[in-house]
Order: C-alpha cells, then sequence, then structure tokens
C-alpha cells in the first residue's frame, strides 16, 4: 500500500509519460507540413485533438497508410525503447539499446530524422559498437550529429532514477544514451539539459524556471568530468571522439555552454511578454524555425522548457495546443519534452485518445518501482552473442512456429488490414501489436521467411530483489555496462574477499591493459589472474569484451585519421 507521497511521486510519473507521449501524437500531425497540408490531413486548419489521418511512408514506392487517433512518432518510439533497455536492477543496459533496440526500430520508426536513421543503421553493422558509432556517409556524420533525437527519448532514465536530485547518479546514463547516436555536443547537452529540468519537477513537483535552466547550464563541465570518470566512456568513446572533433571535451563543452547562454538571454526576454505572439516570438528569436537550427538538441531543449514556463497555468493541454499548431517549429518534439515536464504536476492524463496508453502506463510504473527499489522484472532479449539483426526493413518481421514475430521484441497479432506497397517487391505495410502492448507499423514480406530462433528474445528472467533505497542515502556507485552477459547476470553484485565487486577487478585489470598499450603479457597474466577467482569464465568474458573493443576503437580511430 503506498502512502500519500509515494502515491503522488507514482501519478507524477505516469503523467510525464502520458502527457509525452500525447505531445508527440498531436504534434506528429503538423511536423513539417504547411496550412494547406495540415488541411489534407486532417480536413481542418488547426489541431485541437488528437484524430487518425493519413500519411504516405517508404517514399514514392511506399504506401498511403492509415494512422490512428493518438498515434505516435519516433520520439515515444525511442522513449518505449530507452524504456525496455532499464534492467530491474536500475542499470542502462546501452548494450542491448544499441545493438538490438535501435537496428529493428528502423523497421517501424515513424516520423524519424534522416541523422537517427543512418546511426542506427551504421549500429546494425558487427563491429561498430555503442561506443565507436563514428558513421560519415550520405552527408551525415556521426559528430555533426546536434539534433534532439537523444533529448527526445531519455525520459525514462529519470523516471527510474532513485534520487532525482543526485544528477551525477543518473547523467552518465544519459550521455551513453545519447552518443548511441549522436556525436556533436549540442546533442548530447540537450538531452542533458532537458534531463535535469525533468529532474527538477520531478523533485520538487515544481515546474522548472529561469535559474533552473542557469543551473542546468552551469553543470554542462560537470558532465565532462563525469564522462572522464566513466571508464567505459574515457576508454573507449572520449579519445576517438576528441581525435575527431579536434577538441578536448571540455572545449567542445564550453562552446556549446556559451551558445546556450546566448539563448537564454534571449528566452528571458520573450518569456516577459503577454502577447498572444509571445511564443512564435521566441522560438523565431532562438532559431527555431530556421532549418539548420530547428532540430537543434539544445535549443529544443530550451524552447520546450520555455513553453512550461510561460503556460504552466493553463494546464499542459493547453501549452501542447499552442506547440503543435506552430507550424514550421519542431511541433512534435518540442510538445513530447514539454508534455513530459508539465505532465508532472498535472492533475489528470491528457483526455484525448492515446495509442498504446495501456503500455505507456505500465512502463511508467515499472520504472517508478524501480526508482524507489522494488523487485522489478527485466525485459527479456535475444542473446547478444548470436543475435543477428536484420539486414533489411521487411526481413525485420518473420515466423516462430507459424507466429509472425517481430525480431528481438516477440510475437506479434496482425491489426487491421495490409496496406500494398507501390513498389515492385513483395511487401506490405501492416499494424502488428506486440505481445506486450506495443503497436508499430512494420514493412513485411507477403510471405513471412522463417525467422533464426536466436533472434528472439530469451525466456524472462524472474524479477530481482534489490536493496532498499532511501532518498537522499548514496546510492551504489556507478557500475559500467557488462558486454555479453546473459540475463541471469541481472542484478548480480558479488562481493569478492578483499571487499571489492566483481565488475572493479575487471575494470581495473582493462585500465591496465589499455593504458599498456595492449600488451600481451599483461593480458595473458589477467586471464591466469581471472581463471583463479570465482566466476572466472564470466569476468574474463566480460575482460575481453573491453580490450577487444578497446583495440578495434584504437585502430578504428588510426584508420580515420589517415
Amino acid at each position: 500500500m503506498l502512502d500519500l507521497t509515494e502515491e503522488n511521486e507514482l501519478k507524477s510519473i505516469k503523467n510525464s509519460a502520458l502527457w509525452a507521449a500525447y505531445g508527440d501524437a498531436l504534434g506528429f500531425i503538423t511536423e513539417l507540413v504547411d496550412s494547406k497540408g495540415l488541411k489534407r490531413r486532417i480536413n481542418n486548419s488547426r489541431v485541437t485533438n488528437t484524430v487518425s489521418w493519413r500519411r504516405q511512408l517508404g517514399g514514392r514506392f511506399g504506401a498511403e497508410v492509415e494512422l490512428p487517433a493518438g498515434c505516435y512518432s519516433d520520439d515515444t518510439q525511442l522513449r518505449l525503447a530507452t524504456s525496455r533497455a532499464i534492467r530491474g536492477d536500475g542499470e542502462f543496459d546501452v548494450e542491448t539499446f544499441a545493438k538490438v533496440e535501435l537496428p529493428v526500430w528502423l523497421s517501424y520508426s515513424l516520423g524519424a530524422g534522416r541523422g537517427s536513421k543512418i546511426a542506427a543503421a551504421s549500429l546494425v553493422r558487427q563491429n561498430i559498437n555503442w561506443f565507436s558509432n563514428f558513421f560519415d556517409q550520405q552527408n551525415s556524420r556521426y559528430i555533426e550529429g546536434g539534433g534532439n533525437g537523444a533529448a527526445m527519448r531519455i525520459q525514462p532514465i529519470v523516471w527510474a532514477a532513485p534520487d532525482k536530485s543526485k544528477a551525477e547518479l543518473f547523467i552518465n546514463n544519459v550521455v551513453r544514451n545519447a552518443i548511441c547516436t549522436h556525436g556533436h555536443p549540442r546533442g548530447i547537452l540537450g538531452a542533458v539539459f532537458h534531463a535535469l529540468c525533468l529532474a527538477y519537477a520531478l523533485e520538487k513537483n515544481l515546474i522548472p524556471g529561469p535559474d533552473d535552466w542557469k543551473r542546468a547550464i552551469d553543470f554542462f563541465p560537470k558532465v565532462a568530468e563525469l564522462v572522464h570518470k566513466d571508464h567505459e566512456l574515457s576508454s573507449f568513446w572520449l579519445p576517438v571522439w576528441e581525435e575527431r572533433i579536434n577538441l578536448s571535451i571540455e572545449h567542445a563543452f564550453e562552446k556549446v555552454e556559451e551558445e546556450c547562454l546566448a539563448d537564454f538571454d534571449v528566452v528571458q526576454k520573450c518569456i516577459l511578454k503577454k502577447s498572444q505572439t509571445a511564443y512564435p516570438d521566441l522560438v523565431e528569436a532562438i532559431g527555431g524555425f530556421d532549418n539548420s537550427m530547428r532540430g537543434s538538441g539544445t535549443k529544443t531543449a530550451m524552447i520546450a522548457s520555455a513553453l512550461c514556463w510561460m503556460y504552466q497555468d493553463k494546464g499542459p493541454a493547453h501549452a501542447l495546443e499552442i506547440a503543435a499548431n506552430l507550424l514550421f517549429s519542431d511541433t512534435d518534439t518540442i510538445a513530447t519534452m514539454a508534455g513530459a515536464i508539465l505532465g508532472v504536476v498535472a492533475d489528470n492524463p491528457p483526455e484525448g485518445r492515446l495509442l498504446d496508453l495501456n503500455y505507456i502506463e505500465k512502463e511508467a510504473i515499472r520504472l517508478y518501482r524501480i526508482s524507489i527499489g522494488e523487485s522489478t522484472e527485466s525485459f527479456s532479449y535475444p542473446d547478444l552473442l548470436k543475435w543477428q539483426p536484420p539486414n533489411t526493413q521487411q526481413d525485420a518481421v518473420g515466423l516462430i512456429n507459424d507466429s509472425l514475430a517481430l525480431a528481438g521484441l516477440g510475437v506479434v497479432q496482425k491489426k487491421g488490414k495490409a496496406f500494398e506497397s507501390r513498389g515492385k517487391d513483395d511487401a506490405v505495410w501492416q499494424w502488428l501489436e506486440l505481445d506486450f502492448g506495443q503497436s508499430v507499423i512494420c514493412k513485411r514480406r507477403l510471405h513471412p521467411m522463417p525467422m533464426q530462433v536466436s533472434n528472439y528474445p530469451q525466456k524472462p528472467m524472474p524479477p530481482k530483489t534489490m536493496p532498499s533505497i532511501v532518498k537522499g542515502s548514496e546510492s551504489k556507485s556507478h557500475t559500467p555496462e557488462q558486454p555479453f552477459l546473459f540475463k541471469s547476470d541481472v542484478g548480480e553484485k558479488k562481493q569478492n574477499e578483499k571487499g571489492k565487486s566483481n565488475n572493479s577487478t575487471v575494470n581495473e585489470m582493462t585500465k591496465e591493459a589499455i593504458n599498456s598499450g595492449f600488451d600481451e603479457t599483461t593480458i595473458g597474466r589477467h586471464f591466469l589472474q581471472l581463471a583463479e577467482q570465482p566466476d572466472g569464465i564470466e569476468k574474463a568474458i566480460v575482460y575481453a569484451g573491453i580490450v577487444i573493443k578497446a583495440k578495434m576503437a584504437r585502430l578504428q580511430s588510426r584508420a580515420g585519421a589517415k
């Protein structure tokens, strides 16, 4: 039985999740469309509620499909993917997010930006990992990825955080999530800015204001410090990233900090206006209509926070309608990020229709339970040692024992009619519902092929008992991701005879191996030491994965510099 405080915290997280999805669904209707296009979509010049509409998918050889009322876009799709990748013990499993969720998302993405899609497609490659996705193709470069595609999806990490007042406990996971697809500091720090504003709202049950935005910007140098302290980020990602961007992380973040402070001064002046044009004037003043800046991670996060502050007394429905109807701005992402913040203090969930409402609410409840230390289930993914991401979009849907399934995620049921593709390929577009409650529209073969058993999720593991977390107390230190471990290892934090965790021992060895320049004698000695320890095989797998990935990152860095 929850006490009143716990009930209010659960309500805040649920409403935050639901209003975020609703803002996305509302703004998705008006995304990148002019007034004539909006009229064609919904037979109205203004969107006031979620309604069904039609959209062309897959380009001119794709299909025009019916989108139900409350259909959300890639913003909420990737938010749910992030949520699933948070294990029952509260750790964000960046490996499965990058290697399973993002590649599979390509098969059902709606309204996704080109940069995020190219980043996800790059992660399909076997030799690319979450910390080494330095793509440079099709006029899109990782280090130039400063859009809001990361900021719009990181809310679950904040919802699951045990203490919202201690940013150092969750910001590393925000950065890990962001760098899977975004390499420009604007994309990374936009996610950090939004995470800090959302955390403030949840901690104080208040809408963050100008002073809080300024504190979020002032936190940027601390993010660089946290990256240096994170073994995997500092060993694998940071050296290559600094070489490619030709700046230290401190100087790169400082440049974006200066940009944000300049935008902050502009926003402060705009929010004082009481006219009906105050919000459009703010968006224009900060560059929110400019094609080169419209999707900036930092600008979008600041616009969304300003929108919340300006309309906090009107309620989320009014504010999100304002955002969705400002054509040629980033309607869905501003509305979804504003919905996440405004939902925290909302009295009720949205009244309009919302696709997959029950599943979104269920995930919010799970994340709340994680935040208070309750025993909670983890999503079951395929074994990463055997996982093979789909090579083409239409191969993501296949047959498992005569049942349709979506690779990596599980069994699906058909929903409604299939929409025929205009191309010459043997394919249709169809709405499908996953067994855990999410709806996706996928391009699939008219006659699906059998799916490899290794691409089907493993049997779900029972919830793990977590130590109780007292709000305001010191939480457990961040444990680096453990590559290649199976689900049975989730949440296990055994102590060795010296009082150090298993991961700490492996981390010390990997640091020594990397600092030695991958000296063969040093690495061989480590394997012999691991053979003498309890769970030596599991530790050796972790050790080998980290060292091999570090070596690959070093080689890729040298190749890129030539």
